[in-house]
């Protein structure tokens, strides 16, 4: 104590610093931006240009003109497997998988007649040859008697033909099945002739043409279904295929051009209702995995037929093609059209078997109804023009980025339990759209500018 005197140091206590009154007024928050005034008229603005860029996107919609973006959405959610499908039990395949160097392709009517003749026994509905077999040449017309007398043992046997542009006055068969029809047939594929196969075993037999009309490099999302022949409306053979499997007449039936094509029986009971496009095309519902639950090479038939008559089970039995529908055609590795698909790379007949089945099981992709989609669409427009003013851009564009997530998840839950496409393309454009017209109404001068004329004099 006597240094501290000495010295001239002060020492306090930290207790005498402290304030005598600790303050209770609470420091006064800053006052709040006055509210824009122009708020309401920039609400208006960004309704007035959402409308205007909404309407846009759904002329880009319903025009096609976002197809070319949409078409691989499309193929990207048909090839998700997340909601497998069982294989068809009314359909079945017999693939032509090994052409050996002994035995090249085409072949000779013998085989067709060995394997149609392993088959009768076993009542399938009926056999669809998926190859025009229209050979002449001895080599495979020699067995054409054999053929044919098998063939009118069996219940139905339906036969591919190949329409061609030349002209040529092969008259075509009888039971070929002309369909009525109504529209504008301008866009529809028209023939004046075509290869069809040899009467002396299809006479009696029901025909239908196997062109396939596909996009570049292959790709193939459509199957046209009808076609015009000398100003005639023709099946194609999946349509053919589907009208003898559920007993419809064809000349009962009727085509209605870019809307469906109505498959009756002779006694007028409507069997299916097949959506098609102007060019009387149905957009295949592709599902991955095999098609039908029964399937097995065409080298084996015979020799299944043979365990069976042996009472041995063999590892695909024939017994099990009772009442189905059995396609044959090729599926090996030199088959020269293998077509790109939203399930990968396939043949010619496994195509055609992927739209029948959507034609038996009226697995039709549909397109969500325009009124709704255009009321959807008005509405996140609309909204997301007037949250962005209300709210911020921030925390709109959160909101935003939130609904094109669940608008992505909706579009596949949709098109897997439903088969109805939720546009992705235009979605996105309208989204996007929708926040720059926001961002353009929230920062525009709504300020009337002063003429200098007007301003108050100073004295």
């Amino acid at each position: 104590m006597l240094a501290e005197a000495t010295l001239g140091i002060s020492v306090s206590s930290p207790v005498e610093d402290l304030p005598f009154r600790i303050p209770t007024k609470p420091v006064p928050a800053p006052a709040p931006a006055p509210p824009d005034p122009n708020q309401k008229r920039r609400v208006a603005l960004a309704s007035g240009l959402s409308l205007l860029w909404t309407l846009f996107a759904l002329l880009a919609q319903f025009s096609g003109a976002l197809d070319e973006l949409e078409e691989p959405s499309l193929d990207w959610r048909q090839s998700l497997n997340s909601y497998p499908v069982p294989p068809s039990d009314q359909l079945a395949l017999i693939a032509i998988d090994n052409i050996p160097a002994d035995h090249p392709w085409p072949w000779s009517r013998l085989d067709y007649s060995l394997m149609l003749r392993s088959l009768i026994d076993y009542a399938p509905q009926s056999v669809v040859f998926e190859m025009n077999l229209n050979d002449r040449d001895t080599d495979y017309t020699s067995f054409d008697d054999t053929f044919s007398h098998i063939i009118e043992r069996a219940n139905t046997v339906v036969f591919a033909a190949t329409a061609m542009s030349t002209s040529d006055s092969t008259p075509p068969p009888a039971k070929l099945g002309a369909i009525p029809f109504h529209g504008d047939t301008h866009l529809v594929s028209h023939f004046n002739s075509a290869i069809w196969p040899l009467p002396t075993f299809a006479g009696e037999s029901p025909v239908g043409a196997n062109n396939l009309e596909s996009e570049m490099g292959l790709r193939l999302r459509r199957l046209p279904l009808v076609f015009l022949l000398n100003q005639k409306m023709i099946p194609s053979l999946v349509l053919q295929a589907s009208a003898q499997f559920l007993g419809a007449d064809l000349s009962s039936s009727e085509v209605q051009i870019g809307r469906a094509i109505f498959l009756r029986r002779k006694d007028g009971k409507l069997l299916r209702t097949i959506p098609i496009d102007d060019q009387g095309r149905m957009r295949i519902r592709y599902h991955t995995g095999p098609v039908a639950s029964w399937q097995a090479s065409f080298d084996n038939i015979l020799v299944y037929d043979d365990q069976i008559q042996h009472g041995i089970t063999p590892e695909h039995d024939l017994r099990n093609l009772v009442k189905r529908q059995v396609w044959i055609g090729r599926t090996d590795d030199k088959e020269r059209e293998r077509f790109k698909t939203a399930v990968g790379q396939i043949s010619r007949v496994e195509v055609e078997l992927q739209a029948e089945r959507t034609i038996l099981n009226q697995d039709y992709v549909r397109p969500m109804p325009p009124m709704i989609l255009a009321a959807l669409y008005l509405l996140i427009g609309l909204g997301g023009a007037a949250a962005l003013i209300q709210w911020g851009p921030i925390h709109t564009g959160a909101l935003l980025v939130i609904l094109s997530g669940f608008w992505l998840e909706s579009s596949v839950l949709a098109f897997r339990l439903y088969n109805i496409i939720l546009p992705l393309p235009s979605f996105a454009m309208l989204i996007f759209g929708t926040y720059i017209v926001g961002l353009l109404a929230s920062s525009w001068d709504l300020e009337p500018e002063t003429d200098p004329r007007q301003l108050p004099l100073d004295f």
